[in-house]
């Protein structure tokens, strides 16, 4: 019995010795747990630097400093990004609104004319024009016809004009002239817009004349349409003009009509 409390004894003893040890041995790949704590704070100390003050009223603060830079990129990008929409619109379905301060056209009439005999004394010419139309000789190189309908928005009318030069002009010579009245016309009229055409030969009082076409949006505040002919011929040394001008809603009444009659009847006095 007493063998057996002794051996227990010295086998205790032996525990407690071997506890001991363990407690004062050290792990070199293993830092204490007070190491790994304050490791962070130490560095973090040495790094940080104090807060940099910034002088809002001295100018040189730019506030796009602040924006988003991953917004930015995708602006760069190409992409769009989704409009923002009311919550109380969703799901509505947009419609294209006019301003409604747009003035609404005048709508154009339905035109047929009839032909009578008009003389152009100051200018030794007589044409076949649109009877009712109000004749006028504006001194002794002008004639001009007017359309007296109020119900259209641009006055239709005919100019005749003449001027002495010194020679019979050439085709290319005619197409340098035709092309200079489309121009003093674009200038004179107050166009927003003005567009002409080609240039092409027809027949004007003999063989030989050179015509343009041309359309146009007056700068006004209704935006009225406007299209014209001018054609221009020289017989004896003087340059003879036409200018046919309308609503542009009406060009083929008008140019294919009015125009074309006054040029194929137009005949010179002796």
């Amino acid at each position: 019995m007493k063998k057996r409390i002794l051996c227990l004894v010295l086998i205790l003893c032996a525990a407690l010795a071997l506890t001991a040890c363990q407690q004062q041995e050290t792990y070199p790949n293993q830092p204490r747990q007070e190491t790994v704590q304050q490791a962070p704070v130490q560095q973090q100390a040495a790094t940080e630097a104090p807060a940099q003050q910034i002088d809002f009223n001295s100018g040189a603060y730019n506030p796009a400093s602040e924006e988003d830079a991953v917004a930015e990129q995708v602006y760069d990008s190409g992409i769009t990004p989704a409009p923002t929409m009311r919550s109380d619109y969703a799901g509505a379905t947009p419609v294209k609104i006019d301003p409604v301060d747009k003035p609404t056209p005048t709508p154009l009439p339905t035109l047929t004319f009839s032909y009578a005999n008009y003389t152009a004394a100051n200018l030794r010419l007589t044409f076949e024009g649109p009877a009712g139309w109000l004749p006028a000789e504006n001194g002794a190189d002008t004639f001009t016809l007017s359309y007296p309908n109020q119900s259209m928005d641009y006055e239709a009318k005919a100019v005749l004009h003449t001027v002495s030069v010194g020679k019979n002009y050439t085709q290319k010579e005619l197409i340098k002239e035709v092309k200079a009245q489309a121009d003093s016309v674009r200038s004179a009229g107050g166009f927003r817009s003005f567009e002409p055409s080609g240039t092409a030969a027809r027949f004007f009082i003999d063989e030989g004349g050179v015509y343009i076409a041309y359309k146009g949006t007056l700068n006004d505040e209704n935006e009225t349409g406007v299209a014209g002919r001018i054609i221009v011929n020289t017989v004896n040394k003087v340059l003879y003009i036409l200018h046919v001008s309308y609503p542009r809603g009406l060009a083929d009444t008008f140019a294919d009509g009015v125009y074309n009659k006054i040029r194929h009847s137009m005949k010179l006095v002796n």
